[in-house]
């Protein structure tokens, strides 16, 4: 068990981890017993199917933001207590638009351990010089470059390009993928007629829900920096389970 899981750890995956520590009877053999769930949903463990059905249907209702634990019953009445753990990688922002907004957003989400891939379709504005920190800068056209981009659930897609037509291309390529975060700048008015276009388009309301926009967290932000630092820390709290209030006006405890 451990040999796969530092296998896949080794390879960058993500990993849930959930251990035996409780159990109602006083066998206490399975206590500290391990189950490894990979990124395809791939189990291995101690446990009968029943078990294992059991602990993907919680996995799919809960989502994971820190280690947590949950009980499972088996056909003899054997109750199990497991605590959840991961392994994650580290995350992925996938930056659209080159302009002023993204030079200090690259910045900020690279000191916060992101790996930045931005994209523009402008050789000035895309290349390593505008852009020191990013891991990656692609040139290419926004409807063509998802052919060299891989996006799952430890992604940031953010959406900043410089029109209408651009952010309708990320759109199209995005709206129906596994990001866990899917944010577009713009106008309240821009973002209704996008929306509504996607909505006649066939998109569902679920991935609709989904998107961000206008991108980031009302700090009445108006210079580009300011903007960032909105935009990053939408991020952050979208990764980190963030409830997006002030903590002085939160209960003490809470």
């Amino acid at each position: 068990m451990f040999d796969k899981l530092l296998s896949l750890i080794d390879r960058g995956a993500m990993v849930d981890i959930l251990t035996v520590i409780e159990c109602s009877s006083k066998d206490d053999r399975m206590i500290g017993r391990m189950i490894i769930v990979d990124v395809d949903g791939r189990v291995e463990g101690p446990f009968d199917d029943d078990i294992i059905l059991q602990i993907q249907d919680i996995m799919r209702e809960i989502v994971w933001v820190k280690p947590l634990t949950f009980s499972v019953q088996d056909q003899f009445g054997e109750t199990y207590r497991l605590f959840w753990d991961r392994t994650t990688k580290r995350p992925h922002a996938l930056v659209f638009g080159g302009g002023h907004i993204s030079q200090p957003l690259v910045h900020m989400l690279s000191m916060l351990d992101f790996h930045v891939t931005v994209v523009d379709d402008r050789p000035e504005f895309s290349n390593p010089e505008r852009f020191p920190l990013a891991e990656a800068v692609i040139c290419e056209s926004f409807s063509k470059v998802f052919q060299q981009l891989t996006i799952d659930k430890d992604t940031a897609i953010i959406i900043v390009t410089r029109g209408h037509r651009y952010d309708l291309d990320c759109l199209h390529a995005t709206i129906d993928s596994d990001a866990r975060y899917l944010g577009m700048i713009g106008s309240k008015k821009r973002v209704r007629e996008m929306i509504n276009l996607l909505r006649e388009e066939g998109t569902s309301e679920e991935n609709l829900r989904r998107l961000r926009a206008p991108i980031g967290l009302d700090i009445n932000a108006e210079t580009p920096v300011e903007i960032a630092l909105s935009i990053a820390a939408e991020v952050v709290s979208n990764f980190r389970g963030g409830s997006n209030l002030p903590l002085s006006g939160m209960k003490e405890g809470v």
